[in-house]
């Protein structure tokens, strides 16, 4: 049944023609059945990409003002946010007059250039990029000369560093990917990705610390944003109480366990409530009270769904989600966990609840705010919510990039 779901959202978001052939391409992909003689895993082939040699860039430029990129990307799917914020950030800086094309590293769902670029351009932003997948070694040495190669995730940086057709080798780095694995082999592939030697724009200043810090990269950041057309407040037509919570129990450092246990507390405190889950759908667990499922939600219906609740719950224990600020925006106050991972983007301490990373703690500040025992500077917020865009983050990371070209 979930096959099937799957194959009828592919259909409607690519299209009957173009969705018929990803469908093709999974199905062919699947698993072999018990009885067949393919059973093992290869995984040697799977991480061949981790051997591929050091490459030093060899490209000398004679021009260093109008500046090319090539952004290394893992394989997206629709609604990344990993991948929203790359390609928003390639559709900013395009209007700034750089030029970015896309290499997609290792297997790709979208069978070809034509039908990832579609993709692109009808769920993020529309980019003049070429697209190139790239799946076999030999094919990186086969792509254009660019002023800069940037590697975007751990896997991406192997494929950068060896691809020597570039002026400089940078690493877009939007969260301590390490901390996504147990302390073993993809801990390690991850972490060595830092010792490369590449220039570093990292996702908000607790990653540059940490880079620079730990393994002397060099490395500046930008800040976050929101978007403005999709988060402001609206009115609140829900009469019940309401408390949000960002839900992703596949996703380890959004830490669905402690937030789950959290609620059970906070909902026997206040059983009048309705807790709202989304993020992704949860009905496979057993939640023990008053709950609606929204599971993953439409972008565009995200911020009403924020202003219609009281406290918004999102938990992370690696770098700051940009939940938080949309949700802001929206009018509904945000408990976080405590940690310089979560407050760079708040000095002041004055824009975000912040509990302590224990169950009690999180649910005496929700229930504190739930019934208005803790409030925030609404002026503070209004005045920060107004000053910062998404334009103004990509004038930085513009500098950035003009900064490691003449270096």
């Amino acid at each position: 049944m979930k096959r099937i779901k799957k194959g009828v959202k592919i259909l409607k978001d690519s299209g009957v023609l173009n969705g018929s052939k990803i469908i093709l391409k999974k199905l062919s992909t699947l698993e072999t059945p018990v009885n067949s003689s393919a059973e093992t895993k290869d995984l040697v082939q799977f991480y061949e990409y981790i051997t591929y040699e050091k490459k030093e860039a060899n490209f000398k430029p004679e021009n260093l003002k109008d500046i090319t990129i090539l952004w290394f990307i893992p394989d997206f799917g629709i609604g990344s946010g990993g991948h929203l914020n790359i390609f928003r950030m390639i559709f900013n800086l395009s209007k700034l007059g750089i030029k970015s094309d896309i290499a997609i590293c290792g297997e790709s769902q979208w069978v070809n250039n034509k039908i990832a670029q579609e993709m692109i351009n009808k769920h993020f932003f529309p980019l003049e990029s070429k697209i190139f997948i790239i799946k076999e070694k030999k094919e990186i040495s086969s792509l254009n000369n660019y002023h800069i190669a940037m590697a975007t995730s751990w896997q991406t940086a192997y494929y950068v560093n060896n691809f020597a057709k570039c002026y400089k080798k940078t690493y877009f780095v939007q969260d301590y990917e390490p901390y996504f694995y147990a302390h073993g082999s993809s801990y390690m592939f991850a972490e060595n990705t830092y010792r490369f030697g590449f220039s570093g724009i990292s996702a908000g200043s607790w990653l540059s610390n940490k880079l620079q810090n730990e393994y002397g990269m060099e490395c500046e950041s930008f800040s976050f944003s929101y978007d403005k057309e999709l988060y402001f407040k609206q009115a609140k037509n829900e009469k019940r109480r309401r408390v949000f919570f960002y839900a992703r129990p596949p996703t380890e450092r959004r830490a669905f366990e402690m937030g789950l246990l959290s609620l059970k507390k906070v909902y026997e405190l206040n059983p009048d409530i309705e807790i709202v889950l989304a993020g992704w759908d949860t009905s496979e667990y057993k939640i023990p009270f008053k709950h609606f499922n929204p599971g993953v939600v439409a972008i565009k219906e995200l911020s009403n769904l924020y202003a219609q609740c009281d406290v918004a719950l999102v938990l992370s224990f690696t770098n700051l989600s940009l939940l938080p600020l949309e949700i802001l925006a929206s009018g509904c106050p945000v408990v976080s966990n405590t940690g310089e991972n979560n407050s760079w983007i708040d000095k002041d301490k004055k824009l975000f609840f912040y509990a302590e990373n224990d169950i009690d703690s999180i649910v005496t500040k929700v229930d504190d705010i739930l019934n208005k025992r803790e409030t925030l500077d609404m002026k503070y917020i209004e005045n920060f919510l107004n000053k910062t865009s998404w334009e103004e983050e990509s004038n930085i990371v513009f500098d950035i990039l003009n900064k490691i070209v003449d270096r």
